[in-house]
């Protein structure tokens, strides 16, 4: 089925298009609006094409007295710090969006003009929240790693019912981190035929060379978890690439993406020219005199020093049994013009 490229910023997802790469700083600034500013800029230096907060209100989202309450309760930025954070993003030519986990957050979160509405794993099932995302008419990135086929498929109608038409799977496997043999990246293309959407990968390995081979699965945007220090303890810094990582990944996606190639399976110039070098000819195996049928007594299927033109073995069949109208040498290449028309 052909997709039509969806917008996200000034950028577009799709298979012809290179893999959007996103730091995922999420709350790893830890509440510092000045470690938040460092990520950035540490992430636009390492080349990736977006970066990603989650904007959550912990009375909004988590019952107070758990840990995720007093996690966010420490880790959130205000409404004029994530403003400051958006700002440095486009300041160095980088897009920028958020998981907001209430309608709120969501309202003042799509006033600073995200390059997508983001919902978490955790937030999937929340079809009123995607209902809403969808309605702002932006496009909208659905993270799949704690639910299966029903439970995406509700998630995708809510959001296409809600008004999205630009819309972004991530194959996602929701455990900190998550074993290589569980990130199952053959559910890329099939999940791409039976929602009808890209779909990208979220990585929460440990494996440097899974991102790559995502984006040979087919993802269309790759998100990994980025920390100034992926040794400080909590948040997500254990499941977090440091700078010289995600430089490593974005070096290796894009390496990726020169061995993918072009879809249409053609002979390229420099193949091509490997062709009239290595290719068979219809050659003569022995000397034939003039007027005689070729079969595969006299007639043998050799490579030829270069620049002998001569048939293709494919032709066999049309030129078995015709007569030659002049003698051949041995080894010399039979050409149409050698044959007598019936």
């Amino acid at each position: 089925m052909k997709r039509s490229l969806i917008k996200f910023g000034k950028q577009q997802l799709g298979l012809e298009q290179p893999a959007v790469v996103v730091a995922e700083i999420g709350v790893n600034h830890e509440g510092n609006i000045q470690d938040c500013l460092r990520l950035i800029e540490a992430a636009a230096k390492a080349k990736a094409d977006a970066v990603k907060l989650q904007t959550i209100d912990p009375d909004e989202n988590y019952v107070p007295g758990t840990e995720s309450h007093a996690l966010f309760q420490k880790a959130r930025l205000s409404q004029e710090e994530t403003c400051l954070a958006f700002a440095k993003a486009r300041q160095l030519g980088m897009e920028i969006f958020t998981t907001a986990g209430d309608f709120a957050t969501l309202a003042w979160v799509d006033e600073l003009q995200p390059a997508a509405h983001k919902i978490s794993s955790g937030l999937i099932t929340h079809l009123p929240l995607i209902r809403a995302a969808a309605a702002t008419g932006r496009p909208l990135i659905l993270s799949t790693g704690m639910t299966g086929t029903e439970e995406i498929r509700e998630a995708v109608e809510a959001a296409r019912l809600g008004g999205c038409r630009d819309l972004c799977l991530l194959q996602c496997t929701s455990l900190y981190p998550a074993p290589i043999s569980q990130v199952h990246l053959r559910a890329i293309r099939p999940m791409m035929e039976a929602f009808d959407a890209w779909v990208g990968f979220s990585d929460h390995t440990c494996d440097p060379e899974v991102p790559a081979l995502a984006v040979a699965a087919g993802a269309v945007m790759i998100e990994k978890h980025f920390s100034l220090d992926p040794t400080r303890p909590g948040f997500d810094h254990a499941i977090s690439v440091d700078s010289n990582g995600l430089s490593d990944l974005v070096r290796r996606v894009r390496k990726a993406e020169i061995f993918l190639g072009e879809g249409n399976k053609a002979c390229i110039p420099d193949q091509t020219q490997a062709a009239e070098r290595y290719l068979r000819k219809i050659v003569a195996r022995r000397d034939i005199d003039a007027g005689e049928p070729l079969d595969l007594s006299n007639v043998g299927f050799m490579r030829t020093p270069d620049g002998q033109e001569g048939l293709s073995p494919a032709a066999w069949e049309a030129v078995a049994g015709k007569h030659v109208i002049r003698p051949m040498r041995r080894f010399q290449t039979i050409r149409r013009a050698d044959l007598l028309d019936p």
